[in-house]
């Protein structure tokens, strides 16, 4: 109504509309998803939130929770203790950022994306041609996410780049590079972590426009009358788009995680050197780890790192996708600690698995109980059932 009445008015006293464009968003609503109302005494004090957690915080949890344009938003909110952790989430998504760019300045020592200059082509690593397309990729998206004001999924994809792409992946693989002696393999990466970052703040200054613009002033040494807001986009080089490599080196995180999981499983000590091994069909997978060997055994704790076809025989296999294995050579200690380990699971799944399939079989509680509590029973059951069959799996493959 407020819209239609300034744009009535607008055009018949002074023949211009008032508005070009027009946002209308939801409710936030409270944590029963009730609109909130005095008369309903159901209103979160958004001060309070900010005290605790930060504006931006508070802004990026809200923007991020945004489906669509017009659509409300449910914010949980512990009232007993003024807390919520949708917003609490924001709040380490903040603290990230800040931790990684004090990362970076250690690192830059004193040079700026300015100083440094552009990242040459012909001097990309593995890891670096893969964050330049991602960014390259993410740039693109996210100007026309903002351009559509679809600013939800704006935020969504800036947090999947900051904290996946560049904090837990990039940052780790080019870590020896970055803490390395001076040479043309360091400056690189301190050229790609620069340009990276910077774009980063520059894209999230919508959403946390407090905390980009202190961490941009820090990370470009620009003067304190300079705003980041007055900045151009970050337009990357078409060069840096590499649709092939981001898939290898997709492959190449989903193997690496994948180990550490099996390394978990079987129970070794997590700095033990194992012989590991990575298996696959795919030549440009095999010629991924083959170009990446050093880096994914550093990653994985390999003593020896081995990349084939065919599984090595005695292994301990995990599955990466449907063309993807890894395994490792597990010490016998090691694996008759998991053997045993597996056994009590499978015993106490199986226990489960007749508890809930009698209370399932009895008539007085399939006729009587209420119908989302048969439900919820039958899903906890085939859960059960699915856990089981995974143990039995390893039970297996231990032999």
């Amino acid at each position: 109504f407020w819209v239609a009445r300034m744009t009535m008015l607008a055009g018949a006293f002074t023949g211009q509309m008032p508005f070009k464009d027009v946002y209308i968003h939801g409710l936030v609503r409270d944590e029963q998803n009730r609109k909130m109302s005095k008369s309903a005494g159901n209103g979160i004090d958004p001060l309070l939130l900010i005290e605790r957690y930060g504006a931006d915080a508070l802004r990026f949890a809200l923007v991020r929770e945004v489906a669509g344009a017009g659509q409300d938003i449910r914010l949980d909110y512990d009232r007993a203790s003024d807390t919520s952790a949708t917003v609490e989430g924001a709040r380490n998504f903040a603290n990230k950022l800040w931790n990684a760019t004090r990362f970076a300045l250690m690192n830059l020592g004193g040079d700026t994306p300015a100083s440094l200059g552009g990242p040459a082509l012909d001097q990309l690593e593995s890891e670096d041609r893969w964050i330049l397309s991602r960014l390259a990729r993410t740039s693109s998206q996210c100007a026309d996410l903002y351009g559509s004001y679809r600013l939800g999924e704006a935020a969504k994809l800036l947090y999947e780049f900051a904290w996946n792409d560049l904090c837990d992946q990039y940052i780790e693989w080019a870590k020896p590079r970055l803490g390395g002696e001076d040479g043309p393999a360091r400056r690189t990466a301190r050229q790609v972590l620069a340009t990276s970052l910077e774009a980063l703040l520059v894209m999230l200054h919508p959403l946390m426009p407090h905390l980009t613009e202190e961490l941009w002033h820090a990370v470009t040494g620009a003067e304190e009358r300079t705003f980041l807001a007055l900045q151009a986009w970050p337009e990357a080089d078409p060069a840096w788009v590499d649709g092939a490599h981001e898939t290898a080196f997709q492959f190449g995180i989903d193997a690496v995680r994948a180990i550490r999981n099996l390394r978990a499983l079987s129970g070794v000590k997590p700095g033990e050197k194992l012989a590991i091994g990575i298996v696959t069909s795919q030549a440009d997978r095999l010629a991924f780890v083959a170009a990446n060997q050093a880096k994914i055994s550093r990653l994985v704790g390999a003593a020896e790192l081995l990349w084939a076809a065919e599984p090595s025989p005695g292994q301990l296999l995990g599955i990466v996708d449907s063309d993807g294995q890894v395994g490792i050579t597990v010490p016998q200690q090691s694996l008759d600690a998991l053997r045993l380990r597996l056994e009590k699971d499978l015993a106490k799944a199986d226990k489960e698995i007749a508890g809930l399939a009698g209370r399932l079989a009895n008539p007085n509680f399939a006729g009587k109980a209420p119908p989302e509590v048969v439900a919820e029973c039958q899903a906890n059951l085939a859960e059960a059932e699915a856990q089981a069959a995974l143990v039995r799996g390893r039970l297996a493959e231990l032999g």
